[in-house]
């Protein structure tokens, strides 16, 4: 009999609780459509400052004002941020939000971003890691940067990160569909969550749909292997 499909976070909710509780080697697998499977070491959600890559670095200096740290995982960002910055980290894990709690994370919200009502407004919106890439297809990145206007002040920015698929490959046929656009699946020891879309956005398309949701996108770093980071400001 097949198993119960839990929550599709889930799996990532529970191989944080264990890395925290002391299993350091702790990994989240990711199922591709293709039966292909990646494991992704859950110690890169408590990195130090110096651990951090260049692009995730150079993010953090181009934070302003109060900020939303979205998909914020284990704090290892808002920690950083809260030391100049007042920050809000929200989570979607509950297990994640206890453990950067726990760290001292100051402030922290375990909430789906979309249904997010806050009432203040934030100067910065930060999606680090591809963060964004929870808005599943490009509906849903319309769906996520409309909500982002409705969350940050009048001169309000994103600063997020993604990849460009096509650097390096020279045909690419995902029928017809967006060739950013994931079916993933977690699973971490015996849970295994259901399937979600996760989306890579070119940054043409970016700025495209961005410009369509009243963001204007500027390019801040780029990197050979297609990913960089974009800060979008209120048009």
């Amino acid at each position: 009999m097949a198993k119960k499909l839990v929550n599709a976070w889930l799996p990532h909710g529970l191989a944080l609780k264990a890395y925290w509780e002391g299993n350091k080697k702790a990994a989240i697998d990711i199922h591709m459509d293709d039966n292909s499977i990646t494991s992704m070491p859950i110690e890169i959600y408590f990195r130090t400052k110096e651990e951090l890559p260049e692009l995730e670095k150079i993010a953090l200096t181009l934070c302003e004002g109060s900020i939303l740290d979205v998909g914020a995982g284990a704090g290892a960002h808002s920690l950083l941020l809260q030391e100049k910055h007042q920050v809000m980290a929200l989570d979607i894990s509950s297990e994640g939000v206890e453990i950067m709690k726990t760290l001292g994370v100051e402030q922290s919200v375990c909430e789906d971003f979309l249904k997010y009502k806050s009432p203040e407004k934030f100067d910065t919106l930060l999606f680090l890691m591809n963060g964004i890439g929870v808005a599943g297809n490009l509906e849903g990145l319309e769906h996520y940067l409309l909500q982002a206007h409705l969350l940050t002040t009048e001169n309000g920015q994103i600063i997020l990160d993604s990849s460009d698929l096509r650097n390096g490959l020279t045909e690419l046929d995902f029928d017809n569909e967006y060739f950013g656009i994931f079916n993933y699946q977690l699973s971490f020891e015996e849970t295994m969550g259901e399937k979600y879309q996760w989306l890579y956005i070119d940054q043409n398309l970016l700025e495209e749909i961005a410009e369509k949701c009243s963001w204007k996108s500027e390019i801040i770093y780029e990197q050979e292997d297609g990913s960089y980071l974009a800060r979008l400001k209120k048009a």
